[in-house]
């Protein structure tokens, strides 16, 4: 017979599943392998022996499960944020920041659940159970974690009950006047008003003169020491409507603290047009104290600028500094499902339309009954204390708040059940609803004849991504390169799958997202404006990600990697490389052992950018140490190219030690009574065992100035049955007999690399003396190597390769060369 030669010498489509081992006819089959264990599959072809891991800490509480969540202010600042059970910690740069701890509601059931949107130093953090809430960096090793309030909205539809709520303060910072002085404070102007106190009186069916020339003003004092801060005002213009020209058309309001010294706090100018008894509402941002109001008018009289008039003015007093007030239900019907007020409605939102017909809204801030709370009044003071009939509750509840958040567009966008809610452009804390482009909105998931609940929402060019249970609809602007506003919207349906409650990665050119069943990963491409389409990128691979998809995270430098921890501990890669057709999965299995399962276990994966310009990736590890569980705080290193080989980090769980030539080191108590691998100097020392203090010491008198300790792992990788064609079909099926292997090797310690049979038990060493040092230190070595092979006529042409040492390995091409049967 002739001996056949099949080279492979691209691994791009990573390990199949077992279910195509036999589909030799596909395009990828020689570009495949069955099975790529610890090896990653690199863009150029070859596969790699992934990079270590490096100790970073152990989680504050090892018996419960930690979740990992990057925080990227930029490429330079990036931080890796340790969520456990009621608290959160921040690590930077492979270690813990400090001592830097913020106490959280979130409990261990429920940390995968959590979504997250960040902003420069701000990081929302949301889920159904817990009100929002704002994760803040002020610097390095200063972080807190607050309520996020959101400002006038969300809210339930308007209340159709005949259920009133009664309020028992307007809001105002002035009393109802009586008098000049009556009765508190004092009413001033500038000499010529008639009953100018009667601005203040409540009551906008009037004419009052506050000046008879064209200009003046009017001020209103408070009792000393009884300032209040005011950052609203509205002002009703005479109920003469043959008077209404002479209302003031500018002005400016001014305070003060001595009754000399005036600060500007608002001033208007252009106000003309004035109907009778008019009201025109005005804001401005104000949190100071003050016990002098002045407005100082002109542009009033009308035509003989004589006795400029008005009706009434409103100052309304900041809400975040008012004395809460009572708000009294008539009945509980229409409030929480006729349960009446509860005490989790502390925080919550309400809108209250006054008599005039316009809208307010305000905070509760605390519960006396199922029909009594207290209330804080934001923006404009009502008119009087009439029964309100017209009410909003806002709708964010307990077992109702927001599920996941995005920015887009330069709002804050947020998800829950069919709903999207969006903040004013530019203004995170503004969920008001309006009619201008610029107001906040709100938009209700309906369409395509099915009521899926949103999984996730995600910027994406030119349209927000919505991800729900049925797949995935993009929301934006009505025409082409349109921004999306209250009135100019659009929601189209992609032939998509489902998705499931994980947050979606931005990979370059396309997202990645797990589907409904967490047991596949789909990849979302943009084909025309607004409209996507997916695909199952890991259908050939389709048992990797059928053990249970956790998380994502993407990794771009120094190759397009997605990483996904699966439910059996393993921790998916995924090579993204879709411009060059390069997409193939590998499975990693970490050094160590959690209960007896032969491998350690990968519970979450975050990705920042890392301080050497390669990306980092930050898992949380459970292992058994000592008969005890433990969950340790890693990163991956980058894989080993172009350096020495003591620079090589290829242990997990591991510590570096540089300085001075030594045979003891310590520092390894994380991994006390574990045998370990040693790279000193170059020189490979295996199974050595970490003393109770976490020491270890080289055998021999050995020592060593650069040490890379940790946990043992091995790559592995099978081979498929090759079909190099035969004289008369496919070889497939067919007895083989392999004789020996040809590996082209890139930097690799060959003393590490073994070869073995599918049929034979026999692990076959690459045997090339020449290239170990005198002094025993491994080499790195670059071309092609033989190994033979002890092979029986049942092995089909397929072998194993294996990588044990704690040192480089790169195969860029595999050449087989076997006997076949005729």
């Amino acid at each position: 017979m002739t001996a056949l030669y099949p080279v492979q010498d691209v691994f791009t489509r990573g390990e199949i599943s077992p279910r195509l081992h036999a589909r030799a006819s596909l395009d990828f089959y020689r570009a495949a392998l069955a099975r790529c264990e610890n090896f990653v599959t690199l863009p150029h072809g070859g596969i790699r022996k992934r990079g270590g891991t490096y100790f970073a800490g152990e989680a504050k509480i090892s018996a419960k499960k930690t979740r990992l969540i990057p925080f990227i202010f930029s490429a330079d600042q990036a931080y890796a944020l340790e969520f456990g059970d009621l608290y959160i910690r921040v690590y930077a740069y492979g270690a813990r920041v400090g001592t830097v701890e913020v106490a959280s509601p979130y409990l261990e059931a429920d940390l995968f659940k959590l979504a997250y949107v960040q902003s420069a130093d701000q990081m929302w953090i949301v889920h159904k159970d817990y009100p929002p809430k704002v994760l803040t960096r002020t610097a390095h090793t200063a972080w807190t974690l607050t309520d996020f309030a959101f400002l006038d909205g969300p809210y339930e539809e308007i209340n159709t009950t005949p259920t009133t709520l009664t309020p028992a303060s307007t809001g105002h910072a002035t009393p109802k006047m009586t008098s000049a002085t009556a009765p508190s404070g004092t009413v001033t102007d500038d000499g010529t008003g008639t009953n100018t106190w009667r601005v203040f009186d409540r009551s906008i069916a009037q004419e009052i003169v506050v000046t008879t020339l064209s200009s003046g003003f009017v001020q209103y004092q408070f009792p000393a020491g009884q300032g209040r801060a005011v950052n609203a005002y509205w002002i009703a213009a005479s109920n003469n409507v043959a008077a209404t020209g002479d209302t003031p058309t500018q002005w400016t309001l001014t305070g003060s603290n001595d009754g000399l010294n005036y600060v500007a706090l608002d001033g208007r100018a252009g106000q003309t047009g004035w109907s009778g008894s008019e009201v025109r509402f005005y804001d401005f941002q104000n949190s100071t104290t003050y016990e002098y109001y002045r407005f100082a008018f002109s542009g009033g009289g009308g035509v003989d600028a004589l006795n400029s008039s008005i009706a009434e003015i409103a100052l309304a007093e900041n809400g975040d500094m008012m004395t809460p007030f009572n708000l009294t239900a008539s009945s509980t019907a229409g409030i929480n499902n006729g349960a009446g007020f509860q005490t989790s409605d502390v925080g919550r939102s309400i809108r209250l339309l006054g008599s005039e017909n316009v809208w307010r809204w305000a905070k509760i801030t605390g519960r006396s009954s199922s029909t009594v709370v207290q209330i804080r009044l934001y923006g404009h003071a009502l008119p009087d204390l009439s029964p309100i009939t017209r009410w909003r509750l806002g709708t964010f509840v307990p077992g109702k708040y927001v599920e996941s958040g995005s920015l887009y567009e330069e709002r804050l966008a947020f998800s829950r059940k069919f709903s999207v809610y969006a903040s004013a452009t530019g203004d995170f804390d503004n969920f008001a609803l309006g009619e201008k482009d610029d107001d906040a909105l709100e938009f209700v998931q309906a369409g395509g004849g099915q009521a899926n609940d949103i999984a996730w929402i995600a910027d994406s060019d030119g349209a927000l991504l919505i991800g729900t249970s049925g797949g995935v609809r993009a929301l934006s602007g009505s025409g082409i390169d349109e921004a999306l506003t209250p009135s100019s919207f659009k929601n189209r349906r992609s032939r998509t799958f489902g998705c499931a409650r994980i947050r979606p990665v931005d990979a370059g050119q396309s997202f990645l997202y797990v589907t409904r069943s967490r047991k596949s990963i789909a990849e979302l491409t943009q084909t025309a404006q607004s409209r996507f389409t997916s695909d199952d990128v890991g259908q050939i691979s389709e048992h990797i990600p059928k053990q249970g998809v956790v998380e994502l995270a993407f990794q771009t430098d120094p190759d397009p990697l997605l990483w996904f921890p699966l439910d059996n501990g393993e921790l998916g890669g995924y090579t993204h490389q879709p411009s060059q057709e390069v997409r193939g999965m590998h499975r990693h299995r970490l050094g160590g052992a959690f209960s007896g399962s032969g491998r350690a276990v990968v519970e979450s994966a975050a990705v920042t950018p890392g301080q050497d310009g390669n990306d980092d990736l930050w898992l949380v590890v459970k292992r058994t140490i000592g008969g005890v569980t433990r969950r340790y705080i890693e990163i991956k290193t980058a894989a080993f190219e172009y350096g020495a080989i003591g620079d090589a980090f290829e242990v997990d769980c591991g510590l570096t030690y540089t300085g001075a030539a030594v045979a003891t080191v310590g520092g390894a108590a994380h991994l006390a009574g574990q045998a370990v691998d040693v790279l000193a100097d170059g020189k490979v020392y295996r199974g050595l065992i970490v003393s109770g203090g976490g020491t270890v010491t080289l055998p021999g008198g050995s020592v060593g100035a650069k040490w890379q300790l940790g946990l043992t792992y091995a790559a592995g990788a099978d081979t498929l049955e090759l079909d190099v064609g035969g004289k008369d079909g496919s070889i497939i099926g067919r007895r083989k007999k392999v004789a020996k292997a040809i590996l082209s090797l890139l930097e690799t310690d060959t003393t590490g690399l073994e070869v073995q049979s599918f049929m034979r038990g026999r692990w076959e060493p690459v045997r090339m003396p020449s290239i170990v040092a005198p002094d025993g230190r491994a080499t790195l070595f670059t071309g092609n190597v033989e190994v033979p092979i002890d092979d029986s006529w049942e092995g089909q042409g397929k072998v194993r390769i294996r990588h044990v040492n704690p040192t480089p390995c790169t195969i860029r091409a595999f050449t087989p060369v076997f006997d076949a049967e005729p």
